[in-house]
């Protein structure tokens, strides 16, 4: 896990704290000591004992961005429009986007029951919206991380589709146990202190809601039973357990990051589980190498941060097929759950950013280093539009020739968000200030703008977005 973590965070400090690698470089690069952040490896399980946490880039969506109907980028320039990006854009030009990605201490069997990091490590997981398995496809490793070997000395396999099993059944323990120790206190308050229970793993009520209606349509199907929330009483064990199982498919939806698929035995087992998909929660699987990939993007960050020539002048260390097991992973777990991509402009026509925003798009947490930009231009993708490769830095557009770029930033929202949550976002982000007055939105390039209202849901069809407020901060007064 925490190798999958560094490749796909380009070694992502961590709480302030940096560890320094020294090793030989297999790209002919001689010894080279890089200090880093990143999350501590080891060849042993259960190396993560606190949760690690950094920003990694995932490739938009296909279709989410309005560009993405316009054909090649190059096409838009000849009308004009040059096209930006806060986060740059991988080898296929789609646009990259934040996402926060967080590296748990590993489950062991029994966790619901307090093993191992027990409840703890369980709590972490409700910060999620997906989930990502990484899986020792190689079947080489037990339940415990420990290397499979039998009487005679001889390595065995495990088939990793039972580590799938257990994992599930972790989740739909941990909830259940939850419920039925309060379950007398639920069946006393009713329907609305069972949908509080359930709210507390940050899911909003109607999420829940909607898991109920599902519940009810079911059991009616099946038992003949109706309106089975206002008779909690009637309850047994099995249908507790169905609507645990039920809400944790839907809450924690599970990509599978097929590891160690480099070896031998893994090809027959990638096959077969993905073959079964979707199963034990799990709905996509890519395989991949996380070992390999780390050693890539390591070498590519610290080729960037050990030179001292600026990106613009420093040559371009492509070695072979830049790997991309990582990043589809990140980009098939996004899938599960798509967020609605808005456009904020402080323009309808040209399409430029709001002033508001230069701060994110040269300061934010999120915004790509030094390394990892070296990782984005070496794979043959193009780096975030601020970021200047003569002097390795993130700088305003009033210093960059004065370029406005069009639809440069990209707010990620939840499903159902409306137009209202886009203006608290935005002022929260410091981007505009004032009461809301009015919006206009549009889905396509060149469309005309229509009138939106604070409480319009947000999606395709209105993504580019313009909110005007009562108060206007110095860049709208001039």
């Amino acid at each position: 896990k925490s190798t999958f973590f560094n490749a796909a965070t380009a070694f992502a400090r961590q709480r302030g704290e940096s560890i320094r690698y020294t090793h030989n470089d297999e790209h002919g690069a001689g010894d080279m000591a890089i200090v880093t952040g990143g999350a501590a490896m080891a060849p042993h399980p259960f190396t993560t004992i606190d949760p690690n946490v950094g920003f990694c880039l995932v490739p938009a969506p296909e279709g989410s961005c309005p560009e993405d109907d316009e054909g090649p980028l190059e096409d838009l320039m000849k009308r004009g429009l040059i096209l930006g990006s806060t986060h740059g854009r991988d080898s296929r030009q789609r646009r990259l986007i934040p996402v926060c990605l967080k590296d748990v201490a590993g489950l062991v069997p029994g966790a619901y029951q307090g093993r191992g990091k027990g409840n703890k490590f369980l709590d972490d997981l409700t910060d999620a919206d997906v989930l990502i398995h990484v899986v020792d496809a190689s079947g080489s490793s037990d339940a415990e991380g420990n290397k499979v070997v039998n009487e005679e000395g001889s390595e065995e396999s495990n088939h990793p589709i039972n580590d799938l099993a257990w994992v599930r059944n972790e989740l739909v323990e941990w909830v259940y146990f939850n419920l039925a120790s309060r379950w007398d206190s639920i069946v006393r308050r009713g329907k609305k202190k069972l949908l509080g229970m359930f709210s507390g793993y940050k899911q909003s009520q109607s999420f829940v809601l909607d898991v109920f209606a599902a519940m009810e349509k079911f059991m009616l199907k099946t038992q003949s039973r109706d309106r089975v929330f206002d008779n909690l009483d009637s309850w047994d064990e099995g249908d507790l357990h169905t609507l645990v199982s039920a809400f944790v498919g839907v809450r924690f939806p599970m990509a599978l990051a097929l590891n160690k698929c480099d070896l031998p035995s893994a090809a027959s087992f990638i096959k077969d589980i993905k073959s079964q998909l979707p199963i034990h929660g799990a709905h996509v699987g890519v395989g991949l190498s996380a070992h390999e990939e780390m050693k890539s993007m390591r070498h590519h960050v610290g080729l960037a941060l050990k030179s001292s020539e600026p990106s613009a002048t420093r040559p371009q260390d492509i070695v072979g097929e830049f790997p991309n097991g990582v990043w589809d992973t990140l980009q098939s777990a996004m899938s599960l759950r798509v967020p609605v991509l808005v456009f904020p402009v402080n323009d309808m026509k040209s399409y430029e950013p709001l002033p508001g925003m230069t701060q994110f798009a040269t300061r934010d947490s999120s915004l790509p280093n030094k390394g990892m930009i070296s990782c984005i231009t070496c794979s043959g993708g193009i780096a975030p539009f601020n970021w200047d490769a003569q002097n390795d830095i993130y700088i305003p557009m009033s210093n960059s020739n004065h370029t406005k770029p069009a639809l440069r930033d990209a707010l990620l929202m939840k499903p159902g968000s409306i137009v209202e949550d886009v203006y608290m976002g935005l002022k929260w982000a410091g981007a505009i200030e004032g009461e809301f007055v009015r919006a206009e939105g549009a889905s396509e390039i060149s469309e005309k703008p229509k009138l939106l209202s604070k409480t319009d849901v947000v999606g395709r069809h209105n993504r580019i977005m313009r909110i005007m407020t009562t108060k206007r901060k110095e860049w709208q007064r001039k």
